[in-house]
């Protein structure tokens, strides 16, 4: 035998442990691990809820929805209402204040903070600060 061909043979015998090693370590075609079934290090805590009226209807043909609305600094989401669209909210940047109808002062909303809105009374959000407030809103359009 030539001296090519002994060293060839000689490193595919000596390679062929490091290959078996490396395949029982798990780097070949394995079976997918076993999804976990238990909760680990999460926390979960309500924010805001609201209670829906027994005869709300939700076979409108209506999705769920959550959006990201930001109010820039003196901007206004007029007077409005969630009559048939309740909605729950947290602001993730900023202030807001909101305006309730039937009310003379405002409430202040800040980051971290969250409220809810249903039923036929009117309200309205105003950016009083100088920078944008931007909040999640969570509704049925």
């Amino acid at each position: 035998m030539e001296y090519i061909d002994i060293m060839k043979r000689t490193l595919a015998l000596l390679s062929l442990p490091m290959l078996c090693g490396w395949m029982a370590a798990g780097h070949a075609a394995t079976q997918p691990q076993p999804l976990p079934t238990e909760r680990v290090g999460v926390n979960g805590k309500e924010l805001a809820a609201l209670k829906l009226p027994t005869d709300f209807n939700v076979s409108k043909g209506r999705a769920l929805r959550m959006r990201e609305v930001t109010i820039a600094p003196g901007g206004i989401l007029p007077m409005h209402s969630h009559a048939d669209r309740p909605s729950v909210s947290y602001v993730l940047k900023g202030t807001l204040t909101e305006y309730l109808e039937g009310e003379a002062e405002g409430k202040q909303i800040v980051a971290g903070q969250s409220y809810a809105t249903q039923g036929a009374g009117m309200h309205a959000l105003q950016n009083k600060g100088d920078v944008p407030a931007v909040f999640l809103e969570v509704d049925l359009p």
